[in-house]
């Protein structure tokens, strides 16, 4: 079966693990070629997603139809049955069964939980193996592929001992904050130390404790925000935000009221949106 992936929405986080398990089962990984996804930029279709991020995964899902059997898709908030903040948006709270129904024409949909670490894990795998290549040996091979199942280390700077001008702290969405992003908001003289870099469960913690109703990606934020804010080593807090996305303007608003020290919203860069990354394994390029 030919396997293609979305790889614009925290790759680093669920990408790495579930192409070396499908390629063990015998797929084939199929990533779409920059003339393919410069085509599907145009296709009217991209207009359902709100937000450059979303508009992304569509254009990638698009690039991809017609080159797969299946398209993997992260499933940003697994297990999450609410609607409220940034999970208003259904790209934000389901975005596997958002792009199968509202993007007609793409190949079976599959989501998978970009947290390695979900409860369902094991079932998801399990199913997904036995869609892709049908063998007696899925057992032996989600035995012998589950230890890859760890979530990416992180390695946290810290801040200096007292606050000082150029130690900022970088938050936001956790698909927004790429290396990319992160080079091209860092100012010159300025340390920039970004969320990105503590562990998303702890983070999650955090949110919830302040709130239990958030979804688990604005929990991851918002306990990122509140986590920085107590942090003595941070002068300012600056926020990266899709200036084209509601969820992201809910995010905002809910963080202006968290913080208490200097705040600031930042665009996120325009070309970030078409940052692809380039460790997908040796791919088929979709023709």
């Amino acid at each position: 079966m030919r396997v293609g992936f979305v790889t614009s929405l925290l790759w680093d986080r669920y990408g790495p693990f579930w192409d070396r398990l499908l390629r063990a089962a015998g797929a084939t990984i199929v990533t779409a070629e920059p003339d393919r996804l410069a085509r599907a930029a145009e296709d009217p279709r991209v207009a359902v997603a709100s937000g450059r991020a979303f508009r992304g995964a569509v254009v990638e899902a698009l690039a991809l139809s017609g080159a797969c059997d299946r398209i993997v898709v992260p499933d940003l908030n697994a297990g999450y049955d609410g609607a409220r903040g940034s999970a208003q948006d259904p790209f934000v709270a389901d975005l596997p069964g958002t792009l199968a129904r509202g993007v007609p024409g793409l190949p079976a949909i599959t989501g998978v939980p970009a947290d390695l670490a979900h409860a369902d894990l094991e079932r998801v795998a399990t199913r997904l193996l036995a869609e892709v290549a049908p063998t007696s040996e899925l057992r032996r091979l989600w035995q012998t592929h589950r230890a890859d199942a760890r979530p990416p280390r992180r390695t946290p700077a810290t801040g200096a001992a007292r606050p000082s001008a150029d130690t900022v702290a970088l938050v936001g969405q956790p698909w927004h904050l790429t290396e990319a992003v992160r080079a091209r908001l860092e100012r010159s003289g300025e340390r920039l130390l970004s969320a990105n870099d503590l562990d998303p469960h702890d983070l999650r913690s955090e949110g919830w404790r302040a709130d239990p109703g958030l979804a688990p990606t604005d929990a991851e934020a918002l306990g990122a925000i509140r986590r920085f804010a107590r942090r003595a080593g941070v002068a300012r807090i600056r926020m990266v935000v899709d200036p084209e996305s509601g969820a992201d303007a809910w995010l905002a608003r809910r963080a202006k009221g968290t913080v208490r020290r200097p705040f600031e919203t930042v665009d996120l860069p325009a070309e970030a949106s078409v940052d692809l990354p380039a460790d997908v394994g040796e791919s088929t390029e979709a023709p």
